[in-house]
């Protein structure tokens, strides 16, 4: 059975908690080569997600292109993360 979009948002939201590095300290984010901006694609990265968890928390229900579109700019942070070997 597939999951309603709010527990799909749930899991999305834990999937790229877990996959980009958060908890690394800003001294390690920003040492090294640096393609883009790492610190500021984590802040941003942070902020959405928090968004969506405070709308999950207010139950809102989060719609499909939602999902879609946090996931593609996640993919987007996670690729530039790797870029600068962060993950």
């Amino acid at each position: 059975m597939k999951p309603n979009t709010s527990i799909a948002m749930k899991m999305l939201i834990e999937q790229v908690q877990s996959a980009l590095p958060f908890e690394r300290p800003e001294h390690e984010i920003c040492a090294g080569k640096c393609v883009g901006c790492p610190k500021k694609m984590l802040e941003y990265m942070g902020s959405e997600l928090d968004h969506y968890q405070c709308q999950l928390d207010n139950e809102v229900i989060p719609s499909l292109g939602e999902i879609s579109d946090l996931a593609r700019v996640a993919k987007k942070v996670h690729r530039s993360m790797a870029r600068n070997s962060l993950v």
